[in-house]
């Protein structure tokens, strides 16, 4: 019977491959609380991530991505909590999300299957008067900064064992917009507006020393291109993660890990766009740094994912 769950589990997975464009991580695989609330508790311990990520270094008001994340089982590893704060800011503007994560966790063959949800608020701030304006007497742009107070909500599901993982999510997907008529933030449920994410890797062994771990994530939104990143890495004995990602809207990236014991990691990686436009737009870095407090006996190594 779990077998057959297994089964049907991955046919659902994979005939439902989805993405989007949504602010995301290079190192998505262990910064998946940011995509799946479900991913709470699955490091099977009280474990904390903190990431920084430059878009476009060197060029003023550019995009910049902050985020926390924490998140532990309980004692009967049954349920998963994590809580979530991010801060995007673009030009002059800039979104703080709070989100609150809750994970129902159940085994399932040889790995733990999970059903998540996560819900929060997102605090959003333009402020016009920052912009370079042709008339400086302008009050529309003196006096006006729009503020806004939003609620949000996240699902999805995520399934791993000690070789792979796999995960469905839809996050935050209440949609918000500036109403400029009516000076003020107005949300909106519109299934055309979701975000849908499914990732999913595996790791081989290459031999006693050697590991490769090739990975996916793909994203949809309606309104948007159809994105896929694929992932390919080689884990030197368990302390030294290098490789190459190359996303399809013409990106590589090459990636760095350090696992400095079994409890800190730090990892850094750099994206470099394919074609013109990488003359102007390859400075994009990325930093993270993650700390799992405490192993249990029954941990052999560090977490893979």
């Amino acid at each position: 019977m779990q077998r057959l769950i297994i089964i049907i589990l991955i046919f659902l997975l994979s005939s439902y491959v989805c993405g989007q464009l949504y602010t995301m991580s290079d190192h998505y695989v262990y910064h998946a609380l940011a995509i799946n609330p479900a991913y709470s508790g699955s490091h099977d311990a009280l474990s904390t991530t903190v990431l920084y990520r430059n878009h476009w270094t060197g060029f003023k008001g550019c995009p910049t991505t902050m985020s926390l994340s924490i998140h532990t089982p309980l004692a009967n590893e049954r349920i998963g909590l994590g809580f979530l704060a991010m801060n995007d800011n673009i030009g002059v503007t800039r979104e703080t999300s709070f989100i609150g994560n809750y994970a129902y966790r159940m085994d399932l063959g040889y790995g733990k299957l999970a059903f998540g949800l996560g819900a929060g608020m997102i605090f959003c701030c333009t402020d016009w008067n920052k912009l370079a304006a042709a008339d400086i007497d302008d009050e529309l742009l003196i006096y006006n900064s729009s503020t806004g107070i939003m609620p949000d909500f996240s699902v999805g599901i995520y399934y791993t064992t000690q070789k792979y993982f796999m995960g469905l999510s839809v996050p935050l997907f209440l949609s918000h917009e500036f109403d400029s008529k009516a000076n003020k933030y107005i949300i909106r449920n519109s299934f055309k507006e979701y975000n849908y994410f499914y990732n999913a890797g595996y790791i081989f062994d290459i031999n006693s020393n050697i590991r490769f771990f090739p990975s996916l994530l793909c994203k949809y939104h309606k309104g948007n291109s159809f994105q896929i990143d694929i992932n390919s890495q080689i884990i030197f004995k368990n302390r030294i993660w290098s490789g190459i990602s190359y996303r399809s809207n013409n990106i590589l990236v090459g990636m760095l890990q350090c696992q400095i014991n079994k409890q800190l990691r730090i990892a850094y990686s750099h994206d470099f766009v394919i074609g013109k436009l990488g003359h102007y737009k390859n400075n994009l870095q990325e930093f993270m740094i993650n700390y799992i407090f405490k192993y249990s006996a029954e941990v052999t190594g560090p977490r893979q994912f």
